[in-house]
């Protein structure tokens, strides 16, 4: 085994046994409060991901659009 491992194994055993060593039971309360605030957190990181996806299909996308053709320097625009 090389010193990295060891030292991985090490560690992981030692957290482990820290862990079961200070357990206890919690006898806690969730009011209306926290759901709320559950639900925003769950919302917010949906919000956050999907914005992100977004961005990242708009570049992959750009790569297969063809340019529009530009109507006297300026594109998208048509003179009247």
């Amino acid at each position: 085994m090389t010193k990295s491992r060891e030292n991985i194994i090490g560690a992981t055993l030692l957290g482990g046994v820290f862990y079961l060593i200070s357990t206890a039971p919690s006898f806690a309360y969730l009011d209306p409060g926290s759901g709320s605030m559950l639900l925003t957190a769950i919302l917010g990181v949906f919000a956050a991901t999907s914005y992100t996806l977004k961005g990242y299909f708009h570049r992959a996308t750009k790569l297969f659009r063809k340019d529009r053709p530009e109507i006297n320097g300026q594109a998208g625009q048509q003179e009247d």
